[in-house]
């Protein structure tokens, strides 16, 4: 048992530890890399907001002067330097007409064939491909968006450019390391592309191909979330994807599982070492203690025999192993299963009436409760029927209790025998009933009208009370709701329409709205 257990500790020890280190690592990664997309997206949409705000003040009239471009975008640049590289505007075919800070060749250089011009001049804000710079020679993002005039039309194109490894810009995706070879890569699935990542020699270099990473193919195509991949590498690691909601890239936390699991594979050796030393000494201590052992589990298991027996209160006992132990769990099931006996006594004698073993008010309220809460969700109809006898009272009072409870059980079962399964009949009062019909849809009102003359008719037969043949009455009040009403106020309204059916000559029903 103790080789058993220790080796059972080693290999079912290191496996769960293994598991939760896996999921710990994977939920600290998401939540990295939702932390990183989201710092992202306010950097994307801090500039994009700047330059629709730019293009919103800007001066049509200056695109013809290439001094009052280069101050108006000095003025801009200078107040809020979003664009560590500055900003230029572009004409209709292309040409930089005016950039600033001013860099050599960018002025008069052709970009007609760069896609955020295009997509610019579409009349749409556009993030561009990141690339290598024309004129700063850097990774750089360009951002773009249409000059109009006061009848909107494209007149020029304003961009900005930020270098990908500046200091405002993406800088948590650069200088945020995991582990010592884990990191962050921020990917365009459009460009498949690595935009930017904390191994700068993997800036703007391609995607891996098709099946190379599975994991990464299913992030290409919209997974998110975490998972375990083997990279391009040929590394297995834990990597966590978040999307960048301004733009189609995502994020990937990524950290080497050999690094994560580094301290269970070092718990492990520790467990190893120390179980072979505790082996040692609990081996002498566990033969000695057996016989002092076994004694109290077999006083355990008599102790459980008087429990059922009656000749000690109940106490609890816990369920152990197949053994000594077994008999003991006998006879604690044996405890429970009087109890469960007697506790299913009590609540049918706390749910229904006793007499005509009907559901109780208790019960009655419950199932309100619930059909309301249904008929609210799924926006149905519930209708409650308050049924009042007539004529009941001179029996009871003329025949005695005896005859009265008797009658009170014939009118039970037959008006069981006209409800619906699914419908709840309950006894509220000594001679009231409630009907509650539940789940109905448009035609409820014709439904529960079909059921109030369905109960009418059963009181034409006259009832058998000591051979003698009686006759009663019913006077029903209906009312009826989408479940936006409490129980307590179905029943009132009901109430109040029993009484006006008994007002109106008894022996009819009466909605709550007449």
């Amino acid at each position: 048992m103790l080789i058993v257990g220790g080796l059972g500790r080693i290999f079912l020890l290191s496996d769960y530890l293994s598991k939760d280190v896996s999921q710990l690592t994977m939920a600290q990664l998401s939540a990295l890399a939702d932390y990183v997309a989201k710092d992202i997206d306010q950097d994307i949409m801090a500039r994009r907001k700047f330059l629709e705000r730019a293009s919103s003040t800007f001066p049509i009239p200056a695109l013809r002067s290439k001094k009052q471009l280069q101050v108006w975008l000095g003025e801009r640049q200078e107040i809020n330097p979003l664009f560590s590289l500055g900003m230029f505007v572009l004409d209709p075919t292309g040409i930089a007409l005016a950039d600033y800070p001013s860099l050599t060749k960018r002025a008069g250089q052709s970009y007609k064939d760069r896609d955020y011009f295009q997509q610019a001049m579409k009349g749409n804000f556009a993030i561009g491909l990141p690339v290598i710079g024309r004129a700063s020679k850097v990774p750089i993002l360009p951002m773009a968006i249409p000059l109009r005039d006061k009848a909107g039309k494209v007149k020029a194109v304003l961009v900005g450019i930020s270098a990908l490894q500046s200091p405002n810009f993406l800088e948590s995706l650069y200088s945020t390391h995991i582990g010592s070879t884990g990191g962050l890569l921020l990917i365009s699935p459009r460009d498949k592309l690595f935009i930017g990542s904390s191994d700068a020699s993997m800036i703007l270099k391609p995607t891996p191909n098709l099946g190379v990473n599975k994991l990464h193919d299913q992030a290409m195509n919209g997974f998110r979330g975490a998972g375990i991949t083997i990279n391009a590498r040929n590394i297995e690691e834990f990597a966590a994807f978040s999307s960048v909601p301004s733009s189609d890239w995502f994020v990937v936390a990524r950290l080497p599982t050999s690094e994560a699991l580094a301290p269970v594979n070092r718990l492990q050796h520790f467990v190893i070492n120390n179980t072979i030393i505790m082996m040692c000494i609990f081996f002498v201590l566990i033969v000695i203690a057996m016989r002092y052992l076994l004694a109290p589990l077999m006083n355990a298991a008599k102790h459980a025999d008087r429990m059922t027996l009656g000749e000690i209160p109940f106490e609890p006992l816990p369920v152990i192993r197949n053994d000594e132990v077994g008999h003991l769990t006998t006879a604690y099931n044996r405890v429970l299963s009087k109890l469960l006996a007697s506790r299913t006594e009590l609540e049918h004698i706390a749910h229904h009436d006793t007499l005509t073993g009907l559901p109780n008010r208790q019960l009655l309220a419950d199932r309100m409760k619930q059909a309301l809460a249904r008929a609210q969700r799924n926006k149905e109809r519930v209708v409650l029927l308050y049924l009042d006898l007539d004529g009941f009272k001179a029996i009871n009072d003329g025949l005695g209790h005896e005859a009265g409870d008797s009658t009170l059980r014939d009118v039970a079962k037959r008006l069981s025998e006209v409800m619906r399964r699914e419908d709840t009949l309950a006894r509220v009062g000594g001679d009231e009933f409630v009907i509650l019909l539940a789940d109905l849809n448009d035609d409820a009102k014709q439904t529960a009208e079909l059921v109030a003359k369905k109960c009418l008719s059963v009181f034409q037969e006259p009832f058998c009370v000591n051979d003698l043949a009686y006759r009663l009455g019913v006077s029903i009040g209906i009312a009826m709701t989408n479940g936006e009403h409490t129980p307590n106020q179905l029943l009132i309204d009901s109430d109040q329409a029993m009484y006006m059916a008994k007002e109106n000559g008894r022996g009819q029903f009466r909605w709550a709205n007449e």
